[in-house]
């Protein structure tokens, strides 16, 4: 144990002065620096995604807006591809490509450039929506958004028989779309909303028929996944066109220009900004490990990119990312260097439901590894933390905090995201005190919580040397604990 954990736990544990008992001293969302502008968060993934941003999106949403009966709810990056539910009126309403804050009164929902969009499952969602809100809100989805279409999909399950990094996909089309991208002929909402639509999707089917063929597989009879719906075949040219031209009709009042609209927005101070994010930091190409890695930038740099330069991460008051509180997981075949063992580690899938929302594979369990999480908080420039699962505690198992990694020569080195590097470094822990998980169920004050848990998160917090901003204590929606003023 090194000499600054001693501290730290000496200050917090032998003292018993855990300051995560007190509020924030000031509001981050209002009081703000020079070139800062107020009312406005962004909510990451902090590790690997799936640690539950949604329903902070959802709270902080309803807190900010219906203050002021509007606000912009803002999706940054990814596709179908993401996952999360939301509760209206007793029902239970999964989205994947609306973020959170949809089910809000005033919300003005926008689907930024950055996301690649499937007009076929956002119909589907608009439609359970209608049945459960009898309305949608303000949707805006921007006209250059990349379309992420059936023939994506065909191609990301054609590849993953060829090579290894497919193995890690959702099926959902997403690298395919972006892809496009680079190689330069992308389509994207726009060519949906033109007059010669057909012309330019029977273009772009031409080209995936070609590459599907290509590959040995038929683009017409191959089945892709749908929304909540049984695969269907992509068919014939026509039957396409046929199909894709149903859901325009849908979609053309919603597709715009969004620029003028987001500069407009966001030069008034009083109309609060909530962007959300899908995945998370240790998702994303850079900072990821390969294969696990996702197509899109689910970094706070992505808003910039995908606001055409309006907005930069530094003028937002509130860059938080989520973690859970008590422990990490992880899809695919990245090998935590603090993967838990199989006894703890089914435990806390089975009482965390860890399976994957869109895809519902089973996530790997590890212990909070703190240099893990340090690095993807400095890539990111992380202003504060929402500590997720709170709940997933048990009395009778400590809590294993992965505090320094060690190299085979014994020297301390930290974090980097490579596999090879990864599997030579040695964790170092120290285990704290736990708590019951069922007696912080559904806490809703800081002091609500059990005192273990108030100093762990003074201990986690000081580790990362960033402040809470949101707890969740449950599974309800309304289960959240702040340290807001």
């Amino acid at each position: 144990m090194t000499d600054d954990v001693t501290r730290l736990i000496e200050q917090i544990y032998a003292t018993d002065r855990h300051d995560s008992i007190r509020p924030l001293p000031t509001n981050p969302l209002q009081k703000v620096p020079a070139g800062v502008r107020p009312s406005s968060i962004a909510i990451e993934g902090g590790a690997f995604g799936d640690e539950g941003k949604g329903r902070i999106v959802d709270e902080v949403c309803a807190m900010l807006i219906s203050q002021q009966r509007r606000g912009v709810v803002y999706r940054w990056n990814g596709g179908a591809n993401a996952g999360h539910t939301v509760v209206v009126s007793g029902q239970k309403i999964a989205l994947h490509q609306f973020p959170s804050g949809v089910v809000v009164p005033g919300a003005i929902i926008v689907l930024g450039r950055g996301m690649v969009i499937h007009p076929g499952d956002l119909v589907m969602e608009i439609d359970r929506l209608m049945q459960a809100l009898g309305e949608i809100p303000q949707v805006k989805i921007d006209r250059m958004a990349v379309l992420a279409l059936d023939t994506h999909r065909v191609l990301e399950s054609s590849l993953k028989g060829w090579a290894t990094g497919g193995r890690g996909s959702t099926g959902r089309g997403i690298s395919p779309a972006y892809a496009d991208v680079l190689l330069r002929h992308p389509v994207r909402m726009r060519d949906l909303a033109a007059d010669d639509w057909r012309d330019r999707l029977g273009k772009h089917y031409d080209m995936y028929n070609a590459l599907v063929r290509g590959l040995g597989e038929n683009l017409a009879t191959t089945e892709v996944l749908r929304l909540n719906r049984p695969p269907l075949a992509v068919g014939s040219k026509f039957v396409f066109l046929d199909r894709l031209g149903a859901q325009r009709a849908l979609l053309l009042p919603y597709i715009t220009d969004v620029y003028d609209t987001i500069r407009e927005l966001w030069s008034d101070p009083n109309v609060p900004f909530v962007f959300e994010g899908a995945q998370g930091v240790g998702l994303d190409p850079r900072y990821g490990v390969y294969p696990d890695v996702t197509s899109s930038d689910p970094t706070f740099d992505g808003i910039t990119a995908s606001t055409e330069g309006l907005i930069r991460p530094a003028q937002i008051a509130v860059r938080a990312a989520a973690i859970k509180a008590t422990y990490m997981s992880s899809v695919g075949q990245r090998r935590l260097p603090t993967q838990a063992e199989s006894l703890l580690a089914t435990r806390i899938r089975e009482d965390a439901h860890e399976y994957g929302a869109t895809t519902r594979r089973p996530r790997d369990i590890a212990h909070i590894d703190v240099p893990c999480l340090r690095f993807f908080a400095r890539v990111t420039d992380v202003t504060h933390l929402v500590l997720t699962h709170l709940d997933i505690a048990y009395p009778d198992q400590p809590i294993r905090v992965c505090t320094h990694y060690r190299d085979t020569a014994g020297r301390q080195v930290g974090y980097r995201p490579d596999q090879g590097y990864l599997d030579t470094i040695q964790p170092e822990y120290v285990e704290l005190p736990s708590w019951d998980g069922q007696a912080a169920r559904g806490a809703r004050t800081i002091e609500d919580l059990p005192r273990e848990a108030r100093q762990y998160v003074a201990f986690l917090s000081g580790m990362m040397d960033i402040p809470p901003l949101f707890g969740t204590t449950g599974p309800q929606r309304d289960d959240i604990v702040s340290w807001l003023p």
